[in-house]
């Protein structure tokens, strides 16, 4: 092999390697991603827990004060 097909073999083994890499960044990047969406929907469904629960307790409070055949 000439010395520039093996410059041209390591320059495509060392391409490859930097692929690899990348790859793995970006897997890592994308779970880090799934994780952090996971933990904002945790967040953002008790948030609508508590959300409900004020709904109804200020509809109760309504009902119990502003009519006044409960009163």
């Amino acid at each position: 092999m000439s010395d520039r097909g093996r410059g041209r073999a390591a320059e495509r083994r060392a391409e490859q390697i930097r692929w690899r890499k990348r790859s793995r960044n970006m897997s890592q990047a994308s779970r880090n991603m799934d994780e952090h969406l996971r933990q904002m929907n945790d967040q953002a469904s008790l948030l609508d827990k508590r959300l409900h629960r004020h709904a109804e307790d200020s509809e109760s409070w309504h009902r119990k004060w502003d009519d006044p055949s409960e009163a």
